[in-house]
């Protein structure tokens, strides 16, 4: 019998919980290349929109190293689209020099040949601000 090949779903659901165990290396793995990265305006983590691996990893994933102790994304809910996968979930972080707190997110990941080719990030930036200033 034939293995099957992975959903996207499944796929997305294995970068998140190689992202929270801290393996970055098959997190970014299941990055296409040329990967278009949008973190949400205003947002005290990372603002704007990144292009390619490198990009993603100095200005979103390395930030997150220096300002959190511990920054895991909890997913409640994938939503298969084929294509395009919705997680609905939550950050949980603990910052350096300061109290844990959890803020809700929506994560829109599109997919091509296995590998995330755009991925956009919603969240309440000034709920993020304020938790972070507490």
């Amino acid at each position: 019998m034939a293995a099957t090949e992975k959903t996207n779903a499944e796929i997305v659901k294995e970068l998140y919980e190689a992202f929270n165990r801290g393996d970055l290396e098959t997190c970014v793995a299941g990055f296409a290349d040329d990967i278009t990265w949008t973190e949400p305006a205003g947002s005290p983590l990372a603002s704007g929109t990144y292009s390619g691996t490198d990009d993603v990893v100095e200005n979103v994933f390395a930030p997150l190293d220096e300002q959190f102790e511990e920054f895991e994304v909890v997913v409640d809910r994938v939503i298969d689209g084929g294509d395009t996968i919705v997680m609905e979930g939550k950050h949980r972080t603990m910052p350096v020099d300061g109290d844990s707190f959890e803020v809700p997110c929506v994560h829109i990941l599109d997919m091509k040949g296995g590998k995330v080719t755009e991925f956009t990030s919603y969240e309440d930036t000034a709920l993020t601000q304020q938790l972070m200033d507490e």
